[in-house]
């Protein structure tokens, strides 16, 4: 255009604050430029690890989105309805092993990304964390301690993450030359709640166990709170661990020893992965490193 004409449009840009539309200029070409991430997991804190993770990748390359909470149903999740076409989805536990869900993205052609341990057909990859490894490190730093008698929560059985965890307590019992006592198991939902519920079964057991082995850390702050309201000290009475070292982790007192396990990382491998349409040459795969964070919650057990 001549230059006084662009010069108007620059000034009316100017004095109306105008953005670029992006989602229009992506209906216009065809192309979507919005991610849906599907969650159905409880814990707000884990779930806003993912959040952040997507949120910062996905700007970063233009993209906006998308999180919606499904609901878990008797025939699968159900899909949402309306709103624009996805560009691409991110699936977290449990919806991970929905195979309902999976198979309507792959009826519709939408690309997806799972935080999951295992392969599915049309998926772009996958992200894990070697979670049954990571429930026997924390493990062997509570037998280090000198705890024997370890009580455990386990999360939701649907969920993937939850039957490694516990695979990994037994397992280090196994190796540890320790019975696994069914009545020191104990199964939570990986809400706080249930954490409340599981921690006053384990600890009404006699004689009650020296630790307390909790799968996520929502439900080992609620092992905390049990603890404070029986008058048992942390860790001198009694030891806590969590897993995830989400914020939580290290904003309750006494604070929490946990493993790490890279949520945030997670969410934007999965939003890079769907970006770069490695289902061309195949599914993607990536294992992210967790560690072991110890805080104020374990010492060893009194004599």
């Amino acid at each position: 255009m001549r230059a006084e004409t662009r010069q108007r449009v620059m000034e009316a840009v100017a004095r109306l604050g105008y953005r670029a539309n992006q989602h229009a200029r992506s209906l216009r070409a065809g192309q979507s430029r919005l991610i849906g991430v599907f969650y159905s997991n409880p814990s707000r804190n884990y779930i806003g690890e993912i959040q952040i993770g997507a949120l910062q990748r996905g700007n970063a390359e233009g993209f906006s989105i998308a999180f919606e909470h499904l609901q878990e149903g008797p025939e699968g999740s159900v899909l949402p309805r309306g709103g624009a076409a996805l560009a691409g989805v991110v699936l977290t536990p449990p919806l991970t092993e929905d195979r309902a869900l999976i198979a309507r993205l792959i009826e519709a052609d939408t690309p997806f990304v799972r935080l999951s341990h295992t392969e599915a057909e049309g998926e772009v990859g996958h992200i894990t964390m070697d979670d049954e490894a990571a429930a026997r490190e924390l493990m062997d730093h509570l037998f280090t301690l000198g705890h024997r008698r370890i009580g455990f929560i386990a999360g939701t059985q649907s969920h993937p993450q939850a039957r490694l965890r516990e695979a990994g307590y037994r397992a280090s019992l196994a190796a540890a030359g320790i019975p696994v006592e069914e009545s020191l198991i104990t199964r939570g939902t990986f809400e706080f709640e249930s954490g409340l519920r599981a921690a006053a079964d384990l600890l009404a057991r006699t004689p009650r166990p020296t630790a307390i082995f909790a799968s996520n850390d929502d439900m080992a702050a609620a092992v905390l709170a049990v603890a404070f309201r029986s008058g048992l000290r942390v860790p001198e009475q009694l030891s806590v661990t969590g897993f995830d070292d989400t914020p939580l982790a290290s904003v309750v007192y006494p604070a929490l020893t946990t493993i790490y396990q890279p949520s945030r990382e997670m969410a934007s491998v999965a939003v890079s992965m769907l970006l770069e349409k490695r289902s061309t040459d195949g599914p993607g795969k990536a294992c992210l490193p967790y560690r072991l964070v110890v805080r104020e919650t374990t010492a060893p057990p009194e004599a």
